[in-house]
């Protein structure tokens, strides 16, 4: 017999481990009647397993947690881990709703919005700016789309509004947090489309960045859903706060229902990035439950350098289209020995 709904995470060693025992524990103390649903978590590449620890904390939470050879063809990139561990899931999980979760989340609120409605087979959230994504086909980005749309073979253009800067773009939705209808085949498709582009190296102009999240939402255009865009209040971006539009800022903790981090507890200066989103609410018990989480799991790690470094790298790559080899990113990271 199925059950209704069940969490899928990845979790390899290192930095997702605290994050995935944070997220767990959100799901336990603040997700209400869906607060007991399943969470497995997959180790999918080959290499030394999670802790000790780690393993132990999950079976407290009742987290299942399998190390198995999903990521073999492209283990360098860390990012196939969603799409393959997803389409396993689809085959071997008996339940009528899956949702995949980045590590990098927590929940406040209960994810009602998960229980899919009759005639609708996915629930996600657009992607926060612009990034790789297309304006249309006047945008230089357009042609990868265009490529991508034959490839998967899209028919019918969708277009959504970002977060940031309420621009509208093709449908491109963040693959962090995606909720499907089981029988509805998503998970699949996704995985045999991005087996597809990544064979044929179709890359942005940006190189091998986010193709497993534009591959999604190339599947999910060509599938014809009617897609259910979830309010802002799940995966709410975080660090990103200031730079919503206007419509898209929740200032309190108690009105989200999940929030996306990426690299914002990586850092010593947390705290002092937690204070410089405007009008955030820090007196709650959400708040402070949070940056107890945090600690507890000994997230912060590296110094601010760190994150200086990496919006270097990333400026040094662009460049690197214009044929300009920079790399003072790799020097400053040798003097700090970081």
């Amino acid at each position: 017999m199925s059950i209704p709904i069940a969490f899928l995470i990845c979790t390899e060693p290192g930095r997702l481990e605290g994050q995935s025992l944070l997220l767990a524990e959100s799901i336990r103390k603040y997700c209400g009647n869906l607060k007991d649903t399943p969470i497995y978590s997959f180790h999918p590449r080959i290499g030394e397993p999670i802790s000790i620890q780690t393993q132990k904390a999950f079976e407290t939470l009742k987290v299942i947690h399998q190390q198995l050879p999903i990521n073999i063809d492209f283990h360098d990139y860390y990012l196939a881990n969603k799409p393959l561990v997803c389409a396993y899931a689809e085959q071997t999980i008996d339940a009528d709703i899956l949702v995949f979760l980045d590590s990098d989340k927590c929940f406040f609120s209960e994810p009602k919005e998960f229980l899919l409605p009759p005639g609708c087979n996915v629930a996600i959230r657009p992607e926060y700016g612009r990034g790789i994504g297309s304006t249309g086909s006047q945008d230089p980005q357009d042609e990868y789309w265009k490529k991508l749309y034959e490839v998967v073979g899209v028919k019918r253009e969708i277009f959504v509004n970002t977060p940031i800067g309420n621009k509208r773009i093709r449908g491109y939705w963040n693959a962090g947090l995606v909720a499907v209808r089981r029988s509805a085949g998503i998970f699949s498709a996704w995985k045999e489309n991005f087996e597809k582009v990544m064979y044929l190296k179709l890359s942005p102009t940006q190189g091998n960045y986010y193709v497993e999240q534009s591959v999604l939402s190339a599947t999910l255009c060509s599938f014809e859903e009617n897609v259910f865009n979830l309010p802002f209040s799940y995966n709410y971006p975080l660090p990103l706060h200031n730079r919503l539009s206007k419509q898209a800022q929740i200032n309190s903790f108690d009105e989200m229902v999940s929030i996306h981090y990426f690299n914002m507890f990586y850092y010593h200066d947390w705290k002092k990035q937690l204070l410089n989103l405007k009008n955030l609410e820090t007196k709650s018990e959400k708040y402070q439950w949070l940056c107890e989480g945090v600690m507890r799991h000994n997230m912060p790690f590296k110094p601010v350098l760190h994150r200086y470094i990496l919006q270097l790298r990333k400026i040094e790559k662009n460049l690197h289209f214009f044929k300009m080899n920079i790399h003072l990113s790799d020097w400053i990271e040798r003097v700090a020995q970081l």
